[in-house]
Formats: structure tokens, sequence, C-alpha cells
């Protein structure tokens, strides 16, 4: 049975972590807040004594080796990361293909990122020295630290290693954030200008919305049903209910732990642009030219290589995308 609304989007207390283990973060210089900020590491590694430690890896080649490290050791409380979505995916890719079928361990969001999307949705403030302060007072004193749990998803492209993340997206989605990295300068401020100009473009059927929905032939099915469209304008998956700037898109999603929610747009531009508003407040898409269902395994067919995203972060896989629900992990939220 699903659990209730309260009991998968409140925070609960764990004693997950006692004082005597290690809290270590992961810190990567190349994230929107970090390149701002360059002092940032040095801040926070300044409010770490032993053992607790903070490193940034250089090479993100190497990520599956640290953390292969950091676990065998068997003294990791909580493993924050400082950095954006995509860095806190791919730290989480690392972690999860390492350890398997045991428990993922307790994770903190430092918000060190561009968007934060991640941690926003879970309701989580603050600064990253902020954040790190309270984890670690929590820790010295030996009191539970508040988590809520949402599942990864675990992406197989045919091409590259699993990927794990919250959300999975591509069509649309895919094309709204190449046009949000053209020209490099990323931020909160740019996206909403643009996300903008899409809205209004969608309604007016205008050549912005004609260069990011077009729709792109593939076969989908969800826990082995077949969708009747031939072609899409996107198809996304979710974990999380929150796909950026407060829009609940997965809004079903925090009421059904141990499911993904998956969506197939195929409706127009100007139908899309006047439902995602309504999103804010988690409203559902009842749209006929929206699927919008839960499942377990979403496998995505092209006719070749597909592109898609993983937090925001661009990947390329094979013809056959299949996106499953991966292990449960503790998120820090306060």
């Amino acid at each position: 049975m699903a659990p209730s609304a309260s009991s998968a989007g409140a925070p609960s207390t764990s004693r997950c972590c006692s004082p005597v283990g290690r809290i270590v973060v992961i810190s990567n210089p190349r994230s929107g807040r970090n390149k701002r900020d360059p002092e940032l590491a040095r801040r926070l590694r300044a409010l770490l004594d032993p053992p607790h430690l903070l490193l940034e890896p250089e090479d993100p080649a190497h990520s599956d080796a640290l953390a292969a490290e950091l676990l065998s050791a068997g003294d990791l409380d909580i493993l924050c990361v400082n950095g954006g979505d995509g860095t806190l995916a791919h730290v989480l890719s690392s972690v999860a293909r390492v350890v398997g079928d045991r428990p993922m361990p307790t994770i903190g969001v430092l918000r060190g990122g561009t968007m934060n999307t991640i941690a926003h949705g879970i309701g989580l403030r603050g600064r990253p020295p902020a954040i790190l302060r309270r984890i670690l007072a929590r820790h010295a004193r030996g009191e539970p630290q508040p988590t809520t749990t949402r599942h990864l998803m675990r992406v197989r492209d045919g091409l590259g290693p699993d990927r794990y993340g919250f959300l999975f997206g591509n069509g649309v989605i895919s094309n709204f954030l190449e046009l949000y990295y053209e020209g490099g300068d990323p931020s909160p401020a740019k996206a909403a200008r643009l996300l903008v100009r899409a809205l209004l473009s969608g309604m007016v059927g205008g050549r912005l919305a004609r260069r990011l929905t077009a729709p792109t032939p593939m076969t989908v099915s969800l826990d082995g049903q077949r969708w009747a469209p031939e072609a899409y304008m996107a198809v996304a998956a979710g974990t999380v209910d929150d796909l950026g700037f407060g829009f609940k898109g997965f809004w079903a999603v925090t009421r059904h732990l141990g499911s993904l929610q998956a969506l197939g747009v195929t409706c127009s531009p100007f139908a899309l642009a006047l439902r995602i508003p309504g999103t804010l407040w988690g409203r559902p898409w009842n749209h006929p030219g929206i699927i919008d269902q839960l499942g377990r395994t979403l496998v995505v067919e092209g006719h070749g290589p597909q592109s898609y995203m993983i937090e925001g972060d661009f990947h390329r896989g094979g013809q056959r995308i299949e996106v499953g629900v991966g292990p449960p992990v503790r998120l820090i939220c306060r």
C-alpha cells in the first residue's frame, strides 16, 4: 500500500548517525555557486574538525573509486554534496553503483549549485555553510538528522554505465536546457526569462515554441504496457515532485514512494503552456494529450541515438533507454 502524503513528504528524524562516525563533503569547484565564490570550499573545510573532511575530486572518472574508498572504511555517517543538481546526480550515481543492494548513506545537500532544484523540492533552505553547521551541530550532540526519503531512478541507456537521479526527460525538456546553456553564464534569472519566453511563445505558436517542441518519433512503454502515441513532444519521469522553479510536475509521486511518475506529452505547445502554471499548486495535468501514470519501469525506444537529461545534465544514449525505480535514499531536509 502506498504511504500517505504526510508520511511520504514530511520530515522524519532517524538516528542514522552516531557522533563517532565521519561526515564527508564532496565539493565540485565547477558548480555554479562555487565558481561565483571560489572561497566557499575553504570556508566549508574550516568547519570540519577531524575525522570529518572535504574532498574536491578533479577527475569525474575517478568518482567510483572515491566512493568505494569512502564506503569501504565503514565509518561514513553522512555524505554531503556541495554542488548543483548535476553534481548531486553524479555523486549519487557513483555511490549507488558501489553499494549495490546495500543501503545508501544519508545524504546532505548543501545547495552549492545554480538552481538547487532537489534541495528546493524537499524544503531545504540556507547557504552551504549554514546547512553544514546545522548538520555538524546535530551530529556532535548525537541528535537525529531530519530526513525525507526519495527513491532514485536508475537510467540504462545502452552506452554508458548505469546513471542515477531523481529527474529524467527528453524532447522539449532537453531542448530547453540546451537553449538555457547556450552562451554560458547559466543562472536562475536566465532560466526564468527563457521559461517566460517559451510559455508566451507557446501561447501564440511562435518560433521559439516550435524550436523547443517539435515532436520526436519514439515508442514508450510503462511496466510493459505500450502507450499508443508514436511521437512525443517530451517523455519525462521523476521520483521528486518539483521539476524546477517550484513547478510540481510530478504531483503524485511523493504520495507513492517506490514508484516513478511518467509523463508523455503529445498535446500542442499552447495546451502545455496553459497547464504548466497550475503545477505550481500541484494540480494534475488533466489533458488527453498528456499521459500521466505511475509505475516502476519506463522504456523509451527511438529510431536512433537519444539525448536525455538527468538533473539538468545532458547525456547521449542508444536507441533504447530504460528508466527504473532505484534504491531509496534519505535526504537531510533542514
